[in-house]
């Protein structure tokens, strides 16, 4: 006769294959997404050897390999989860991203995974001194406007020792030495920056005061001219241009330019004045009052220009009048 107890542990074994034989599919359905991709450098060339780490956030299964000599990967038979994803390679900046696959699948899916862009710890490192750069020449600004032209002059020096082609700490230097009225020092910065940047039209413009401070009336015009090149809409090129063949006694080139001034600002006192001059010298003094009865209105709070202009002014109408 049988052990009765037999044919009860007979019965658990299997009930127990019954139980393996129900999970089989269970475990199977797990494998749902079929993941590829491929990692490249900021410059899109392709990194080999990235390791690429998975971990699913809920249960802390992990899936690790390292991505081929063309940069690609590929995960087969991912679970679905919600995977926090972590890439290293020497030389480059460690890159955390998330991937999303939470919703379960019946059947493998492949999904392709835009470009993943890794960046070289140097790049990062370059980027973080331009930033501080910035920051210094900000700070060097601030210095200018607020009239600690020595200041922002060291400030500078400083961050030019490490980057001598830093073009916007060269122009505010520039503007430094040009506050001190050192301005072979201030040519030299805005040089520098026209060489760096031939396109920045106000270096060229500021090139254009210094050297008409500086007595080079050719080299401030043809600094004007090529700012006024680059920038058309700035007026101060052109007015500055114009008080130099004023000077020379060359009106009809003056007049053209200050008249350009106006056209850009129609009621700047300073251009309707040396606009008005210009008609004196042609001895259009009607148009000349007009331009100069307007300047006048403008010079409303500067009352001594206010009176030579009236002055001025009182001398052509007596000239009409004869």
């Amino acid at each position: 006769m049988r052990d009765p107890h037999y044919r009860i542990r007979a019965g658990a074994v299997l009930v127990a294959g019954l139980v393996l034989a129900l999970c089989l599919p269970a475990i199977a359905q797990y494998r749902e997404y079929n993941i590829s991709g491929q990692v490249i450098d900021s410059q899109k060339n392709p990194l080999e050897g990235v390791e690429i780490n998975l971990r699913d956030q809920a249960t802390s299964r992990s899936f690790k390999l390292k991505t081929k000599k063309d940069g690609s990967f590929k995960f087969v038979g991912l679970p679905h989860g919600l995977y926090q994803v972590t890439l290293t390679k020497e030389g480059f900046a460690v890159k955390i991203d998330e991937w999303r696959f939470e919703t379960p699948q019946d059947k493998m899916v492949k999904v392709e995974i835009p470009p993943v862009v890794m960046v070289a710890a140097e790049v990062i490192a370059q980027a973080e001194r331009m930033k501080e750069a910035a920051a210094g020449v900000k700070q060097a600004a601030e210095k200018v406007r607020s009239g600690d032209f020595d200041g922002a002059i060291a400030a500078l020096g400083t961050i030019l020792e490490k980057n001598p082609a830093d073009s916007n700490a060269l122009y505010i230097l520039g503007q430094a030495r040009q506050k001190k009225g050192q301005w072979p020092e201030a040519v030299a910065a805005y040089l520098k920056v026209s060489e760096l940047i031939p396109g920045f039209a106000p270096a060229h413009y500021q090139l254009g005061v210094c050297y008409q401070q500086m007595g080079e009336p050719d080299k401030a015009l043809a600094a004007y001219g090529k700012a006024m090149e680059l920038d058309p809409s700035n007026p101060d090129s052109a007015y500055n241009a114009g008080l130099i063949y004023f000077g020379r006694s060359q009106v009809p080139e003056a007049l053209a330019l200050f008249e350009k001034a106006l056209a850009l600002r129609p009621d700047d006192p300073a251009y309707l004045e040396m606009a008005g001059r210009c008609y004196i010298h042609k001895a259009d003094f009607a148009k000349a009052i007009d331009l100069l009865e307007r300047a006048k209105a403008g010079y409303a709070v500067d009352a001594e220009k206010a009176k030579f202009l009236d002055d001025l002014i009182a001398k052509l109408k007596e000239q009409i009048k004869k």
